[in-house]
């Protein structure tokens, strides 16, 4: 025999019911996200990597002299995830070969160079190639190039020819003429221009002996070249397609960091 549930069984059941927008459900009841497996999708906040401030690292850590091991950790840096192994062997630097020794003294720029190109006299001598260096200088900006430029005059000495490789008043077509028909013994300058210059072939790496990047300089900020994303960027580009390549294929072409 059936079960006698009365004739008004569904009334007394009804009045206890919610609608599905009026049934409120604890929070570790409510249904979480599912992945394609089947699996529930753990949601995590995010959490907001804050950097350091150049300024409080400097105090923790120290005004250190960068050495090799800095320059091609940056390096490695940059192109994290952009290159596949087989692009990142091509340009890999080699640390004895492919580096002079770096500066431990960066108020004496004068002996720095001097230790690099002990030759400096004759190098100048030998050039001939117009828009053909022997010796670039890589700077974060062009004031600083001006300032590095001025106290490199014991070492530059007489007829040397410097390239100013910066966009401060002067415009690169005025530069292309310049490299076009002049001999330079030395460029000096910024990422960015030269970068540009390379590109458009009138800067040229024949005769490049020695490629030195002031690496310590910081400026009122603290930053180094390295710091600043613009420059950055600039710099890890140049390195990749001109002077790696070139530094890997001319033996007598070695690295500084001033």
């Amino acid at each position: 025999m059936a079960d006698d549930l009365g004739d008004d069984w569904w009334e007394d059941d009804n009045k206890g019911d919610k609608s599905d927008e009026d049934i409120d459900l604890p929070a570790e009841d409510i249904p979480k996200p599912m992945d394609i497996s089947g699996e529930p999708i753990e949601q995590k906040k995010k959490k907001k990597n804050k950097r350091k401030k150049i300024t409080d690292e400097l105090k923790e850590k120290g005004n250190t002299i960068g050495n090799v091991d800095d320059f091609i950790g940056f390096l490695s840096k940059q192109f994290e995830g952009k290159l596949s192994q087989v692009e990142l062997d091509e340009i890999k630097l080699d640390k004895d070969r492919n580096f002079y020794l770096p500066n431990t003294d960066p108020a004496f720029p004068v002996a720095y160079f001097r230790s690099v190109l002990p030759k400096w006299k004759k190098l100048k001598e030998s050039v001939t190639v117009e828009g053909s260096p022997v010796l670039l200088v890589i700077c974060a900006s062009a004031l600083r190039a001006v300032e590095l430029s001025r106290q490199l005059n014991d070492f530059k000495g007489d007829k040397c020819k410097c390239a100013k490789l910066f966009a401060k008043h002067m415009k690169v077509t005025e530069q292309e003429k310049f490299l076009k028909k002049s001999v330079c013994h030395m460029g000096i300058g910024t990422p960015n221009r030269m970068l540009a210059l390379l590109k458009s072939g009138y800067l040229k790496l024949d005769k490049m002996t020695a490629i030195v990047i002031d690496w310590n300089w910081r400026d009122v900020k603290k930053r180094r070249a390295v710091d600043i994303p613009e420059i950055k960027s600039e710099l890890t580009s140049m390195f990749k397609q001109y002077l790696i390549p070139h530094v890997q294929t001319h033996l007598n072409c070695k690295i500084g960091m001033l």
